[in-house]
């Protein structure tokens, strides 16, 4: 007897396709590290992550026959507002196309778009990837999605390649030893030569120094 897909999942059939996908991912986050386990345990695993993806495209499959046939007119009024929310974006509105995305019942590839839009213009750059990646998966061959997801991940990618060359700079600065010097470690082209940190210091040292002995190199100190 074939399982009840939305069983599977753990949601109800009264799910939107966001809660849907949403309960999927979930449920192979629970086996796919599992997967790697050597005998049964593996096994097992693999068997279960088969019945997550059948599940998945079953209830899927589902929800888009209610989409047509009982939400065409939620969905077409839907669709008439995202003109709306459209106009508000591009005006800056930013709270009120959230709230009038949250109206918004049908959560198909637009819906998604438009709140990665919403999102990226408010620096939640990590949920906005999602909504983005959301779009592309419901709508595989709308060329606008999977374009603005492709200049994303480059845009992600790109940022993150520059903080892991920051910190290996810096890392290569602070591990130069006693003969860092500043900035490039080469400064004014001495290896070793004093860095004006080393010269701050030594006047500093100094100046303790000429106190101890009644004078004051450093007036202000």
């Amino acid at each position: 007897m074939q399982k009840d897909p939305f069983v599977v999942l753990g949601v109800t059939d009264s799910v939107t396709q966001n809660e849907l996908y949403e309960a999927y991912r979930n449920a192979r986050r629970e086996w796919e590290g599992k997967r790697f386990a050597v005998g049964d345990e593996g096994a097992y695993a693999c068997e279960k992550l088969d019945e997550i993806e059948q599940a998945y495209r079953d209830a899927d499959e589902i929800l888009k026959s209610r989409y047509f046939v009982s939400e065409a007119p939620k969905a077409e009024e839907a669709h008439s507002r995202y003109d709306e929310i459209d106009n508000l974006i591009k005006e800056k509105k930013y709270v009120d196309a959230q709230m009038a995305l949250e109206d918004i019942k049908i959560r198909d590839a637009k819906w998604h778009y438009l709140q990665s839009i919403v999102y990226h213009a408010e620096g939640r750059v990590r949920e906005s990837y999602e909504h983005l990646k959301t779009a592309t998966e419901i709508e595989p061959e709308n060329t606008n999605y999977t374009e603005a997801l492709k200049r994303m991940e480059a845009k992600i990618n790109g940022e993150y390649a520059q903080r892991q060359g920051f910190y290996a700079y810096r890392d290569n600065d602070m591990n130069d030893g006693p003969n860092r010097s500043y900035r490039d470690g080469n400064y004014n082209g001495n290896r070793g030569g004093m860095s004006p940190c080393d010269c701050c210091q030594g006047l500093i040292c100094a100046d303790c120094c000429c106190e101890c002995m009644g004078g004051d190199l450093i007036s202000c100190c």
